[in-house]
């Protein structure tokens, strides 16, 4: 492949394109005032599906998830999961639609139609995926010191603003011990730990391959970290409860900052969940194009920039009949029946099939051998 991109932009659009939409939420909910540590728990939990996803990769280093899969499998076998995965990027994308549109129009568009928001976001979101894995990365290296300085700046108004953190709120820790925090916080593996599967599209584009699995482990602690601070600031703000029952808690928690004229920040936090929208949307958009290319043969991906920008927005407008059955979903059906089989079952699978292979090709050139 002739596209390029540094150790640095994987970096950089790993955290971006998971934490920016992470961050939205109240993760690990059912652990309560325990989420943040759960977050920490989970990362080796992260870290070992990305060694999977990575050994994958220096097995295939010229490959994709797509063009590597019916190498393991047989050509109908893994082109039928190649399928699967592009339609597993696809849903995520727009899924990851109908979030930032909904937090559009509940945040500053309460009157306008969900079909005008969805639309012009999935344009801007499709130029990214037109502009390629290169262009997209430039981005987010320049983006990703810009939104940590934006969030840390945010977070002391926050903690400056009087009367709003209230550190008691974090306790008592480990209530009901480490094995409850553990239960409460199994879907971390897939949302956000799990789905930077679609990495496994872009790994052979790093041109240091030596150091891409090092760049990923690290893109997983740093985002781990990141989001338990996160969570950390939403139970400090608004407590269990006000965290579990709000849409979007970090729009709640940050619209608290209330420091002289330091109060109509609403704009600027919108932009910060703006931008983690761009990056992650545009990325799996990207995968989802770049797979179907591979698939069918197809030299320039750019031509299905267009129905795939359709179809993404059609789909995120039709898979839930409102916000509070796209968050069900979300967190209760996706996690269960569609990510394992992508995310924890599939890789492990392959690796495994491959290296019985190799092993069989191994004995049989030593069974040969006079």
């Amino acid at each position: 492949m002739t596209t390029k991109i540094s150790l640095y932009q994987l970096f950089a659009g790993m955290v971006l394109s998971e934490y920016g939409n992470a961050s939205l939420y109240f993760l690990a909910a059912d652990a309560k005032q325990d989420a943040w540590l759960a977050l920490l728990l989970y990362i080796p939990v992260g870290m070992i599906l990305q060694l999977l996803y990575t050994e994958l990769y220096y097995n295939y280093p010229n490959d994709t998830l797509i063009t590597y899969l019916p190498k393991i499998f047989g050509r109908l076998t893994g082109s039928l999961l190649g399928f699967t995965y592009i339609v597993y990027f696809t849903y995520i994308a727009a899924r990851l639609l109908r979030s930032y549109s909904e937090l559009i129009l509940i945040a500053s568009l309460p009157d306008m139609s969900i079909l005008v928001v969805t639309i012009t976001s999935m344009i801007v979101f499709s130029y990214g995926a037109f502009a390629g894995i290169e262009n997209i990365s430039r981005a987010a290296e320049i983006i990703l010191p810009l939104l940590i300085f934006g969030m840390f700046v945010l977070f002391i108004l926050l903690y400056a603003t009087p009367n709003v953190v209230k550190f008691h709120n974090v306790k008592p820790f480990l209530e009901n011990g480490l094995t409850s925090v553990l239960k409460a916080g199994w879907r971390l593996y897939s949302f956000p730990y799990g789905e930077t599967i679609i990495f496994a599209m872009i790994y052979s584009s790093v041109n240091t391959p030596a150091k891409v699995r090092t760049t990923s482990l690290l893109a997983i602690l740093f985002l781990g970290i990141g989001l338990s601070l996160n969570t950390i600031a939403f139970l400090v703000s608004l407590g269990v409860t006000g965290a579990s029952s709000s849409l979007f808690p970090l729009f709640e928690a940050l619209r608290l900052i209330k420091l002289g004229f330091l109060d109509k920040l609403d704009i600027f936090i919108i932009l910060i969940m703006i931008i983690g929208a761009f990056f992650k949307i545009s990325i799996f958009t990207y995968g989802a194009i770049l797979g179907t290319s591979q698939l069918i043969k197809l030299k320039d991906p750019k031509y299905l920039t267009i129905p795939f920008g359709i179809g993404i927005a059609i789909w995120s407008i039709f898979m839930a009949k409102n916000y509070p059955q796209h968050i069900q979903v979300g967190f209760e059906f996706t996690p269960l029946y569609i990510y394992p089989p992508f995310l924890i079952v599939v890789p492990p699978v392959a690796l495994l099939v491959h290296y019985l292979k190799k092993h069989k090709k191994g004995w049989r050139a030593k069974s040969s051998t006079p």
